[in-house]
């Protein structure tokens, strides 16, 4: 054999080799970010997210999730209400409106809400008399949908009511609490439910699985659209990556990523 085909053989057994290693590495690399969650970017100023915390909270308690979605291109407005000392009501009509209407006031086509805990209950009692612009979506994380338990079971303590407040005692099932006169809501609902493989309280005061605070059965809704579980406790949920990447892909595209 010629050195001219001998180096000819060479050549192409190279380039073979060179185009294996390619397509291993791409192959490699589609594997690793399979499980990653993509979600388009909206287009910047387009879209803004009203921010709603829970019991004991300010709107600081949002922070975290605020900036992530500022760096997806999303606007944010986060609600401050004083969680302890109004109704439900009362807390919307004086606090989450406003913060609705400031993100309205920025031209935003669509205006989605994202609430944590007790703060789903507050979108749930807005969404009762305001619809959102066509293509808004509501994500929840953790809320107490069907009623606290905790709530349920010491709402008629004085040094509950005294710490809770009046909201937070409001969250029961039964005909003088508030959910039962929660009707429906028409938005795209996705619920992020946090939950422990362990849990601080017995299951009479709080059934498994729960994130510390809420049960998951409590969480859902009739009429949600998608509904996720994530290993995390209630309020550390906030700072989650995985929750934070969940409530981006519900926001671009009304489902979360399997």
């Amino acid at each position: 054999m010629s050195k001219k085909i001998m180096f000819n053989h060479f050549s192409k057994a190279f380039c073979v080799f060179l185009l294996s290693l390619i397509l291993v590495s791409c192959a490699a690399n589609s594997t690793l970010n399979a499980s990653l969650i993509f979600t388009p970017h909206p287009l910047e100023g387009r879209e803004c997210v009203v921010l709603v915390h829970g019991l004991w909270r300010s709107g600081f308690a949002m922070r975290s999730i605020a900036s992530d979605l500022e760096d997806h291109g999303y606007q944010t407005v986060s609600v401050d209400y004083p969680s302890t000392q109004k109704k439900i009501p009362e807390l919307v009509q004086g606090h989450l409106l406003k913060s609705y209407d400031d993100c309205l006031q920025t031209g935003a086509e669509k205006v989605h809400l994202v609430s944590h805990s007790m703060g789903g209950i507050l979108v749930r009692q807005f969404l009762q008399d305001h619809a959102l612009p066509i293509g808004s979506k509501v994500v929840m994380l953790s809320p107490p949908n069907q009623g606290s338990e905790l709530s349920e079971k010491f709402g008629d303590s004085w040094w509950y009511q005294w710490i809770a407040g009046p909201a937070a005692v409001s969250l029961s099932a039964t005909q003088d609490g508030i959910i039962s006169k929660l009707k429906e809501i028409d938005e795209p609902v996705g619920i992020i439910a946090a939950y422990r493989d362990w849990s601080l309280w017995p299951d009479a005061w709080l059934p498994q699985p729960n994130d510390g605070t809420v049960s998951v059965q409590s969480m859902k809704l009739a009429e949600m659209d998608d509904f996720i579980l994530i290993n995390s406790g209630h309020a550390l949920m906030r700072y989650n990556d995985e929750v934070q990447n969940q409530i981006r892909q519900f926001l671009a595209l009304g489902e979360f990523a399997r």
